[in-house]
């Protein structure tokens, strides 16, 4: 059998180890900082890596919008 060759985590550049994180190039601690739809760009196409980090996130169902001044007590 020939030896899984040398992936790096495209964000941190380290190696990654599961074969899931090779397929998507991308290590499981960076994973788990992506948003669920940058995640979800990366399931679709994984060459497309850059593409999908630079997309802005769009704000999700049921986000409170950051407010300018503190509320009242």
């Amino acid at each position: 059998m020939t030896e899984p060759v040398e992936v790096e985590c495209f964000l941190c550049h380290q190696p990654v180890r599961s074969r899931l994180a090779r397929e998507r190039r991308v290590g499981g601690r960076c994973w788990r900082k992506l948003s669920p739809a940058q995640r979800e760009a990366i399931r679709r196409a994984p060459d497309a890596i850059r593409t999908a980090l630079t997309q802005p996130v769009p704000e999700a169902e049921g986000q409170l919008p950051l407010e300018d001044e503190e509320p009242n007590r």
